[in-house]
């Protein structure tokens, strides 16, 4: 099994430990100056920290079945869902097809969630390929969840929630490709990135944000994305709406990613809508 670093944000807080009046009238109200204030910044980070805390890695490496070529990786993102029938885990269905694919054709020599040993096929749910729905769901354990380090999303065992409303913030965060590096034989390290920009539109099928750079606010001081940034990787990550709840901020799932396009004059980071997704996992439409 590969070593995995995945870093970590420090100084992880809840949102909701932010000092008030940080509610959403209070936020609504705001002008553009005061949303790029230093005190804004800090609690955008504090919830960008928190989502991420639901988010893991899928990574699997592979080789020829007839030559001894070098273990070649591929990866996706994973999060955990519980709609009060215990949780499971929950990728895009392009990922999962790639893992069956790789798996016909190379060698699968290791796969794994963050640093548990993971076997898509043996721990699958459903595929919604037939469904037209780009969603898989997999067994998975709640000790091995703590294990990975991870928290599990709440769902709902009855009627999904309707989607935030155009214009509304959602959170979406995943691993990707690019920002994958090798330190040792069997050692590598992954970048996570996330963003909460403004839903665009949605559909009874998908849910779109299409980027406006025009709006964006660097709260972690490492720079935007440049333009053309490979964010191939994050697929299967979760998009999720910040909930204010007795007093409190938190998340609910609101769909998964299904494609992230990122070129000169066109940027979109599509989800396939979370209503498909059963309490006990399987797929309906």
């Amino acid at each position: 099994m590969t070593s995995l670093i995945i870093p970590t944000s420090p100084g992880q807080r809840s949102p909701s430990e932010a000092p008030q009046p940080f509610t959403p009238e209070w936020l609504n109200g705001l002008s553009e100056a005061e949303r790029k204030s230093p005190e804004m910044q800090e609690f955008s980070r504090r919830m960008h920290d928190s989502a991420s805390g639901y988010i893991a890695l899928l990574i699997w490496r592979y080789q020829s079945k007839v030559l001894e070529t070098p273990l070649l990786p591929r990866q996706g993102s994973v999060f955990f869902l519980d709609c009060g029938r215990g949780p499971f885990a929950v990728t895009a269905g392009h990922v999962f097809e790639q893992f069956v694919e790789d798996r016909a054709n190379y060698l699968i020599r290791s796969c794994q969630i963050n640093n548990v040993g993971f076997n898509p096929e043996e721990r699958l749910i459903a595929w919604g390929k037939d469904l037209g729905l780009d969603i898989a769901t997999f067994r998975v354990t709640p000790e091995e969840i703590a294990v990975m380090g991870k928290k599990v999303l709440q769902g709902t065992d009855g009627a999904w929630p309707p989607p935030p409303n155009p214009r509304g913030a959602v959170f979406f965060g995943g691993f990707p490709g690019c920002e994958r590096d090798a330190i040792g034989p069997d050692e590598m390290v992954f970048g996570f990135h996330g963003a909460m920009p403004m839903l665009t539109s949605f559909t009874e099928h998908q849910l779109c944000c299409q980027f406006e750079r025009e709006a964006w606010v660097d709260v972690r001081g490492l720079g935007l994305l440049p333009v053309g940034y490979d964010l191939g990787g994050i697929s299967g990550g979760p998009m999720l709406a910040p909930d204010f709840r007795d007093g409190a901020w938190n998340w609910r799932p609101v769909g998964l990613i299904s494609e992230a396009i990122s070129m000169e004059g066109f940027e979109r980071v599509t989800a396939v809508r979370a209503h498909f997704i059963l309490p006990d996992g399987r797929l309906s439409r």
